[in-house]
């Protein structure tokens, strides 16, 4: 870090930009890939993955509605999108279920609707 009030160099903040494109590489194919499975059908209507870490991830599965989210566990879909996301990230070289660690909540549009005005920024915060 420049000595300059303590004010970071340009090199300091590629250096950074860099440890955190490779930190979240990948991510933007497994959402993609995510969507394209579980969108289509209308089964899904959003999806975001997050790292924490190296092989730290959070997941937010987003329904349309709310009353999605219990048919979804019921019906064996959530354990399908949970399996996928495991996968896909497998895929782009992030780890397999033993080395990972995965977080994933199951939300919807409407409580995103409801709650925070249509803002998925602010749920995800």
């Amino acid at each position: 870090m420049s000595s300059d009030k303590n004010i970071p160099s340009d090199e300091d903040f590629a250096r950074a930009s860099a440890a955190l494109r490779k930190r979240s590489r990948g991510l933007s194919q497994v959402r993609d890939r995510i969507l394209e499975r579980f969108q289509s059908s209308g089964k899904l209507h959003e999806f975001f993955i997050l790292d924490s870490s190296e092989k730290s991830f959070r997941a937010y599965v987003f329904y349309r509605w709310e009353r999605q989210i219990k048919k979804a566990e019921e019906s064996g879909l959530a354990i399908k999108i949970e399996n996928a996301v495991f996968h896909e990230l497998k895929n782009v070289g992030r780890g397999d279920r033993n080395t990972i660690h995965l977080e994933i909540e199951f939300d919807s549009h409407e409580s995103v609707e409801q709650n925070y005005h249509g803002d998925y920024y602010s749920r995800l915060h």
